[in-house]
């Protein structure tokens, strides 16, 4: 049996999550969605998965694109693992629609809470040495039921969440490609280059032994937690400043803030295009 699992992740916490139900699944290889679809087509897996953030209260756009474009057998089993805090919004319709036109639809769906990781917004939070272990838990029985091909209805975008989506994030996907703009280097900048290797858009370009964003960013922070010399700081872009809401008025990111990324993830794993995880039982 052929498993794959496509993975988006900026701060450690998706691919920790990939990597775990790989292991309990009796191993898989994890594809990052940096990668062409065109290379790592799913037509002859039997069971496919899919692991990423909620972002705006969606799936980050590349991840969007990536499976839009993604061949696949229809037939195979099909989870999805998502990472979030609190608002799990359209992320599982916006997956089942796009695998819907494929004749192909998720056969088990499954949210899992996380240490909370826009640093450029707020410190990381529930505290980590609390949140880590329950991630875990969570990861594990996740892990038990795909093992077993369990069918999992995923949850529903909230009739609240619904009616709000459009006029809470509408403003921010608007101007989503003038978030980076607000990234710089400090002289602590070595060009070492870790951040562009870390960004799962592929959006960052090292240009005289500095970064350049390039303005497709989803504002996962990885280029910012991954920085070994914490040079990579943040200002908000003027765009979200014209906004004039709560959220864009909480974008700073202050010298002594923790940049929290998962413990059990480096810049080394992140920078993967591909892990294969193998079957440990062999």
């Amino acid at each position: 049996m052929k498993k794959v699992i496509y993975y988006f992740s900026g701060t450690g916490n998706s691919l920790r999550t990939a990597v775990r139900i790989a292991e309990k699944i009796g191993g898989a290889e994890l594809i990052n969605v940096k990668s062409d679809p065109a290379d790592v087509s799913a037509d002859d897996a039997d069971m496919i998965g899919i692991v990423c953030p909620v972002y705006e209260w969606d799936i980050p756009g590349r991840v969007r694109d990536f499976l839009e474009q993604l061949s696949l057998d229809p037939k195979a089993y099909i989870f999805m693992v998502v990472t979030y805090i609190a608002v799990l919004g359209k992320s599982f319709e916006t997956a089942e629609a796009i695998l819907e036109k494929k004749g192909a639809h998720l056969s088990y769906g499954r949210a899992i809470r996380c240490v909370a990781s826009q640093c450029i917004a707020y410190p990381p939070f529930p505290p980590e040495k609390l949140m880590i272990p329950f991630m875990e838990r969570q990861i594990e029985a996740a892990g038990n039921e795909i093992m077993l091909k369990k069918q999992r209805s995923f949850p529903p975008m909230s009739p609240i969440t619904r009616r709000r989506f459009d006029k809470v994030m509408g403003p921010y996907l608007a101007v989503e490609s003038e978030y980076d703009k607000g990234f710089y280097t400090d002289e602590k900048c070595s060009g070492c280059g870790t951040c562009a290797r870390v960004c799962p858009t592929r959006n960052i370009e090292i240009k005289d032994k500095k970064p350049v964003w390039n303005h497709h960013c989803h504002g996962c922070n990885a280029c910012v937690v991954y920085c070994p010399t914490r040079a990579v700081q943040f200002r908000t872009p003027k765009a979200y400043r014209e906004l004039d809401t709560m959220i864009s008025k909480m974008l700073r990111l202050p010298e002594k803030r923790k940049r929290y990324h998962h413990p059990m993830i480096k810049a080394k794993d992140m920078m993967k295009d591909r892990i294969d995880i193998s079957d440990k039982k062999k």
